[in-house]
């Protein structure tokens, strides 16, 4: 598996690295968030300060940002979140409405690329997040410039229906590579317990043995969402899945769990 290092962080070496989600919709509530998961974040850390369970990653959840259209106010609440988080990695994500975004932006979908743009000539973050099915063109340009600037690109494909046949998933995070990923992330709906212990047994295929056997060199990480797919979100260290996604409060997701308690379940 080739190696990304974020800010001296390595995906995908067995030990998932924790995300927690900002989900403002103005700058108050963005920041009022941004300063609530700092002191949680140092709270739990203190508690096991010899150990590798550390909040590694904020994601800025960009749908949810009232003005995000406004690249200078845009830019702004970036840099404060910089600045809160000088030591962590900050990614940047614009969820849509067909994988689970809020459903209030249509202005920005259509302003997307010029978005992307400007968060990414910013300097500001260190990730970005892309969505697989945003078109062929769309993604290997924006990836592209984030590569140009330094920026790791978390490629990603949630299923809010079903969880896909397993050649399926695999021919999905092949196509990320193709186009330019650094981390694959796929999220699925399980129906049932199966499919929940499907998807783990997949990536733990994927990851400790058969990344080469099926052409895949990248870190992966994969959840299964709602109640039913709980675990898949605490079993990272077994599975091989690089990342997880807790809440400080709100939550970005169905079945994400908070910050304290992912430390006492890792």
């Amino acid at each position: 598996m080739e190696k990304v290092i974020v800010k001296n962080v390595e995906f995908g070496n067995g030990i998932p690295k924790i995300c927690a989600p900002i989900v403002g919709r103005t700058d108050e509530e963005v920041m009022a968030q941004a300063k609530n998961i700092f002191d949680e974040a140092k709270k739990a850390e203190a508690l096991y300060i010899d150990s590798n369970k550390k909040l590694h990653v904020i994601e800025f959840r960009a749908d949810y940002y009232d003005k995000v259209c406004d690249s200078r106010s845009l830019c702004n609440v970036l840099k404060q979140l910089r600045e809160l988080f000088k030591d962590r990695i900050l990614l940047f994500t614009y969820r849509s409405e067909e994988e689970g975004g809020e459903l209030r932006h249509d202005r920005a979908e259509n302003m997307l690329d010029d978005i992307y743009d400007s968060v990414i000539s910013s300097g500001l973050v260190d990730m970005i997040d892309i969505e697989l099915m945003s078109g062929n063109y769309r993604v290997v340009r924006n990836a592209t410039k984030a590569h140009d600037h330094g920026i790791t690109v978390i490629m990603s494909n949630h299923d809010f229906d079903k969880t896909p046949r397993d050649d399926e998933l695999i021919m999905r995070f092949r196509n990320m590579e193709i186009l330019g990923a650094d981390i694959l992330k796929i999220a699925c709906m399980p129906k049932n317990e199966f499919d929940v212990r499907r998807l783990m047994e997949l990536t733990e295929k994927l990851t400790k043995n058969g990344l080469r056997e099926n052409n895949l060199t990248h870190p992966v990480v994969t959840m299964s969402m709602g109640k039913l797919g709980e675990i898949s979100r605490v079993t990272g260290a077994k599975t091989g899945s690089a990342m997880t996604f807790v809440c400080v409060g709100q939550a970005s997701a169905p079945g994400q769990i908070e910050l304290s308690e992912m430390f006492r379940r890792l």
